[in-house]
């Protein structure tokens, strides 16, 4: 009796487990490619990933060999070809001033190479010979590196995209979203947020060359790709491009960036706020506790080189940080920049998150990276911000609108003005007070962003891909989508009204027109 009622005590918590959680109950095997070479990428998707295997789905991750850490329980495919790619990039001479379309070329190349050596990396090329592999779902980079899309149709599988840099018009294109809009360019260059008319029309210009850009430059390389190494898939690339079940982007539009989303884009801003931050060392944590004053922490990104910068920017920086009665931390290439001034500590590599959580920072200066933007938002940190390219502009100025930043000018800012944005920044009680409530909002969230990822990753695979939360642009003819029927009755009812307007118009003036030639022609006659 006592053995049954043991048994019974073992079996009653798994049978309630499987009755009240039937998600745990159904793991399956995901294939996630990312063909990453920035260590920031990788905090992002590396929660994510650690997340489905404690869920208890078997992972098969494609990734670069140093940048993504090992996960317990995940089959790696080492790309050792994309550390290679991100040592190319750092020796890259970049210029702030480079041109729409020289920009384009070099990111075309990149990620060009991107997915070339993922495809030609010996483990990969094995896995995709491998005829008894089954995956119920791939996850990948939502842009960029197309020709990897040829996996979900080997695999018959669910295609689910992570959009690491947030949302643009290319994103929404892939989930079907293309609806007619001025929306923001990937790149920020000539790119204007005004609301006139005239800013309109100088935009959709502005991402009608993106569109060019990406058509004549970017595609038909990743479709030669994508037909070397997929020659019996008879889907097309452009077909493969339109069929994302859910694309995962990294915003909120608590954060200032409202958009009219579609059922299968979801926002999971923070996502990789779910790993604990790293903690700080003695030296550092002494540093920040007896900064009487408080703390200015400096960092334009993990992967940012100084040698990017403006050449006078970092004697600008030292020359403001020695007149502050603040203590300053700064990420540098330059370590030895802490020994020219008592007040700065400086290091290579910094554990940023528990440095923006220390009580006494009081303003980070920023990059306004997508991350680094979401992290001081997190922590409810005021921002000074100075962005270089990408996104980090249209970061900035929705940062400034909400009263949580300010922006200085990279390269034209003088030491004056950086110690004045600072003492105005710490003084000044609006921009915490405004941080403070940047951050409630963020948090106010029925599920954190972890979770809210989990979710709809495990709807997709619960339902099968879970097609119907597209939109069925695919369905609809050209006319139908854009409402050119619609508009074209619209128009059509008021140029027919306008012709009418025309057509009674002409006849009067006719008429008047005749009454005085009869009026002026009458005495002539007599």
């Amino acid at each position: 009796m006592t053995r049954g009622l043991g048994i019974a005590g073992l079996l009653l918590p798994a049978l309630l487990c499987g009755l009240l959680c039937p998600q745990l109950a159904r793991t399956e095997n995901i294939l996630a490619i990312f063909s990453y070479t920035f260590g920031s990428s990788y905090l992002l998707i590396t929660p994510y990933i650690r997340s489905l295997v404690e869920r208890g789905h078997q992972v098969t991750l494609i990734s670069s060999s140093t940048e993504m850490p090992e996960i317990e329980g995940v089959h790696h495919i080492r790309v050792a070809k994309l550390d290679m790619l991100m040592k190319i990039f750092l020796d890259f001479d970049f210029d702030p001033e480079l041109s729409k379309w020289m920009e384009a070329q070099f990111v075309s190349d990149y990620f060009y190479n991107c997915s070339k050596f993922v495809l030609e990396d010996p483990g990969v090329q094995e896995l995709i010979r491998n005829t008894s592999a089954q995956y119920s779902m791939v996850v990948l980079e939502a842009s960029h590196t197309d020709a990897l899309y040829g996996f979900s149709q080997i695999f018959n599988a669910p295609l689910v995209g992570i959009a690491a840099y947030g949302s643009a018009w290319n994103i929404d294109f892939l989930a079907g979203n293309s609806a007619p809009s001025v929306y923001e360019p990937m790149s920020a260059l000539g790119y204007s947020p005004g609301l006139s008319l005239l800013e309109k029309w100088h935009n959709l210009i502005f991402i009608t060359e993106e569109r060019l850009v990406e058509r004549f430059i970017y595609l038909p390389r990743q479709i030669d790709l994508y037909k070397q190494h997929f020659p019996t898939i008879s889907t097309s690339l452009h077909d493969l491009r339109r069929r994302f079940s859910l694309i995962l982007i990294n915003q909120h539009f608590s954060m200032g960036r409202v958009r009219s989303n579609v059922p299968n884009l979801v926002e999971v801003a923070g996502m990789h706020l779910h790993s604990p931050p790293e903690p700080l060392d003695r030296e550092l944590q002494q540093f920040l506790d007896e900064a009487e004053h408080g703390v200015v922490y400096f960092s334009m990104g993990l992967q940012m080189m100084d040698r990017w910068l403006p050449s006078e920017m970092l004697t600008t920086m030292l020359t403001a940080f020695k007149k502050l009665k603040q203590r300053v931390v700064w990420k540098t290439n330059d370590p030895r920049m802490g020994n020219k001034s008592t007040n700065v500590y400086a290091k290579g590599y910094l554990p940023q998150r528990a440095i923006l959580k220390h009580p006494n920072v009081k303003v980070f200066i920023t990059h306004a990276g997508l991350l680094s933007t979401i992290e001081a938002t997190h922590y409810a940190v005021p921002l000074l911000c100075i962005p270089i390219f990408f996104d980090q502009f249209q970061n900035s100025d929705r940062m400034e609108k909400m009263g949580v930043a300010r922006s200085l000018d990279v390269g034209r800012f003088t030491p004056e003005m950086m110690v004045e944005a600072i003492e105005d920044m710490s003084l000044n009680p609006i921009y915490k007070q405004k941080a403070l409530e940047l951050s409630d909002r963020f948090h106010d969230q029925p599920m954190t962003p972890i979770e809210t990822a989990i979710w709809w990753t495990e709807y997709v695979l619960r339902h099968k891909g879970a097609d119907y939360m597209r939109i069925a642009e695919q369905e609809m003819s050209l006319m139908q989508y854009y409402n050119v029927d619609v508009v074209s009755v619209l128009f059509g009812r008021i140029g027919l009204s306008a012709m009418i307007l025309i057509f009674l118009g002409w006849k009067l003036v006719s008429l008047a027109t005749r009454n005085l030639e009869y009026r002026f022609n009458v005495p002539m006659v007599r």
